[in-house]
């Protein structure tokens, strides 16, 4: 290939492989530091909120079909989405493996749906023991969370089977970040979680804001990014955070789940001190394990619940297409995918630290062949996406 590009055409699938579905954009609850509903959240500046299509929902499931990707479904609340067990249904009968995170609080009245349809994982967030976790989502947020995984699990038990498997999501916070070993080894019982997923508080700065402004402007012909905004902080919030003590209590929780047999990710892939300060010291790029390339736009798509289409996870503000008007396969394979693609071939975006696939080094099974293909099959633009 020419100038370092990669058509959609070079790759074995003419499809995306892993795919994100925002259901809607509504929640129930209004968590102080979420990027759609909290304190700074893009979503608060809405006039009206919307949901996905079941029709078209179905029709991207029927026309992804023959490369049987994976999904993720995600919101507002995933739960909350009126025709939820018929998405999941669709998914299951096209052969397809699919997580979700949820806030918890439907979990109970959902329970039995969940065991029926059988999604392979169930990601429920909370950020602490009970008095943390509400401080940050609501009270009374943490009783009903475990309520309802207590339920999905014994019904999965008397079922017979391991689906879904459960799992907990905790973001490191100012607010929780001396209470991980709290929440995981006082007030959950750890014999009922299947895996379990560390995310460090998501941000950028208004400097990385600005200029990704500026190259979607000059590159994309887009006059501003109101969503990426969502994720603007100082970093000087976090500056009093014990960075020793994160890394101590992940350390202890590693060991745990390593001799347990429970899956535990994090972001980033190496938590020690030096990189936990780093990140929250917004110097993202002298870390360890860090990309120099994303191969995700060559295997993701994400599609919001307005229907536009993008290949950045939470990022809108780059429109590739809108699934009311083209066919996901049309939009994945178009212009405007090409010459996103290309863009992110030669830099990254000025905001790709605040993703959390920037920090992800294995997508799902399904979806590694096309990274495989990118990042060793393209000649120097796509080798060391991960040094």
């Amino acid at each position: 290939m020419s100038d370092g590009v990669v058509s959609s055409s070079a790759l074995n699938s003419p499809l995306p492989r892993w795919i994100f579905l925002q259901l809607l954009e509504h929640c129930n609850l209004r968590c102080h530091m979420c990027y759609e509903w909290g304190d700074s959240g893009a979503y608060r500046e809405k006039t009206s909120l919307k949901k996905l299509d079941l029709d078209v929902i179905k029709a991207i499931i029927k026309e992804c079909e023959p490369v049987r990707p994976y999904y993720e479904l995600f919101g507002g609340e995933p739960l909350m989405y009126p025709h939820i067990e018929e998405v999941l249904f669709a998914i299951q009968r096209a052969g397809s493996r699919v997580h979700l995170p949820t806030n918890g609080t439907l979990l109970e009245q959902m329970a039995e749906m969940l065991v029926a349809t059988e999604p392979d994982k169930l990601w429920v967030s909370l950020d602490g023991p009970p008095e943390i976790n509400n401080r940050q989502r609501g009270e009374g947020v943490f009783e009903k969370a475990v309520k309802g995984m207590d339920k999905v699990h014994a019904l999965r038990s008397k079922k017979g089977s391991p689906y879904p498997h459960i799992g907990v999501g905790l973001c490191v916070t100012p607010t929780n970040h001396l209470h991980i070993e709290d929440l995981f080894f006082e007030a959950l019982d750890l014999g009922k979680l299947d895996c379990i997923s560390l995310e460090l508080q998501s941000y950028m700065t208004q400097d990385n804001h600005r200029s990704y402004e500026k190259v979607l402007q000059q590159e994309f012909g887009v006059l501003t990014a109101p969503l990426a905004k969502g994720f603007v902080a100082n970093p000087e919030q976090f500056a009093d955070m014990d960075f020793r003590r994160i890394a101590q209590q992940i350390a202890k929780l590693s060991e745990h789940c390593h001799r347990a047999g429970i899956y535990l990710n994090t972001y980033p892939k190496d938590p020690s001190e030096e990189n936990i300060r780093k990140y929250f010291s917004a110097d993202w790029f002298s870390m360890s394990r860090v990309k120099k390339r994303c191969s995700f736009p060559w295997v993701s798509t994400e599609i919001n619940a307005r229907g536009d289409v993008t290949s950045c996870h939470a990022f809108y503000d780059l429109t590739l297409g809108n699934v009311y008007q083209s066919s996901i396969g049309e939009i994945w394979r178009g212009e405007k995918y090409v010459k996103y693609r290309n863009h992110l071939r030669k830099k990254l975006f000025p905001i790709c630290q605040a993703c959390c696939l920037f920090y992800n080094e294995k997508p799902p099974e399904g979806a590694r062949e096309a990274v495989q293909y990118v990042s060793i099959g393209e000649g120097q633009a796509g080798h060391n996406l991960v040094s």
